[in-house]
């Protein structure tokens, strides 16, 4: 494209000059001089006719270059999925914490763990059950033993969340091995005749460097990542860092009621990005309007509160 564009200026000049020459010779009756500046200035404006036409096509060609690197890009940032969770995150990562510090303690030996004052504790769970029992509908019979089966209930539920935790992780992994090469070749390869500066900008601010951005924090974060798939990292700081990651690409809106929170979610970044590669397209082939895509939630659920431990409490 760069070529074409400085083919394009190049034969403009020489057209100019040589129609400014051509004029001048006129004035002063130099014939030989008229002659051989019309025949310049003939040739230049067909070389710059078709050097205009063919700059336009291959402006064409690098910003569709250039929109299919992004969308390619753009497509697989997008399969990354939404981390749900009913508890209080920082609950469910304390709990993860308590008990690789309980699994660590009992791999000591008695003595040892006693020395460094490294004991079971169960505090956190303690503190899970209690928000189940505060905010759960539950419903149990005379005969059950309540405290046993909250105990299976948060072994259960530790240990899903530890494997959809180690699926994301599996993802992130993945995704951040996107490959941004043909992506820098394309924005590289744009540079416009008119408005190069507010388009360039524009390519870059609201699509090459977000892209980038996002690719670039989860390298940062797969590295811990990592780690833990060795067995050296620890996993409930990549439990945070997923979390962190989650935050990054979505957006949760609640609603309450009296008796339900009405939960939906969003992947708000992606959205913005798919509207502003929806204007680079426009841009492309001059369309002045711009259809954006509609704005679905990835994720709409109801919880019903727990009325119950209000309603004996008042």
């Amino acid at each position: 494209m760069k070529a074409k564009k400085w083919l394009t200026i190049i034969t403009l000049v020489v057209t100019l000059v040589a129609m400014i020459v051509a004029l001048y010779a006129k004035y002063k009756k130099c014939d030989l001089a008229y002659d051989f500046s019309m025949a310049i200035f003939g040739s230049a404006l067909l070389g710059f006719i078709m050097s205009l036409t063919e700059y336009f096509t291959e402006r064409r060609k690098a910003m569709e270059d250039f929109l299919r690197a992004s969308y390619k890009v753009y497509s697989k940032l997008r399969k990354i999925k939404y981390i749900d969770t009913d508890e209080p995150r920082a609950l469910i990562i304390d709990c993860i914490a308590e008990e690789q510090r309980n699994a660590y303690c009992c791999g000591l030996e008695g003595e040892t763990a006693k020395a460094m004052g490294m004991i079971v504790d169960h505090t956190k769970r303690d503190e899970y059950i209690a928000w189940m029992e505060a905010n759960e509908v539950m419903s149990f019979s005379e005969e059950d033993d309540i405290q046993a089966i909250l105990i299976q209930m948060y072994n259960q539920r530790i240990e899903d969340y530890k494997k959809l935790f180690m699926s994301r992780i599996d993802m992130y992994l993945k995704i951040s091995k996107i490959d941004l090469e043909d992506l820098s070749n394309a924005y590289g390869n744009l540079d416009f005749l008119f408005g190069n500066n507010t388009l360039r900008q524009t390519a870059y601010d609201s699509i090459y460097q977000k892209l980038q951005d996002w690719r670039n924090k989860l390298l940062i974060e797969s590295y811990h990542f990592g780690l833990l798939k060795e067995g050296k990292g620890n996993f409930a700081i990549c439990v945070r860092k997923l979390f962190g990651l989650n935050d990054m690409f979505f957006e949760a809106k609640s609603e309450h009621t009296t008796s339900e929170i009405h939960t939906v979610v969003y992947q708000h970044l992606f959205d913005d990005m798919s509207d502003r590669i929806e204007e680079f397209r426009c841009s492309t082939y001059f369309k002045k309007d711009v259809t954006y895509e509609k704005k679905i939630p990835i994720l709409s659920k109801i919880k019903r509160k727990n009325t119950s431990a209000t309603n004996e409490g008042a």
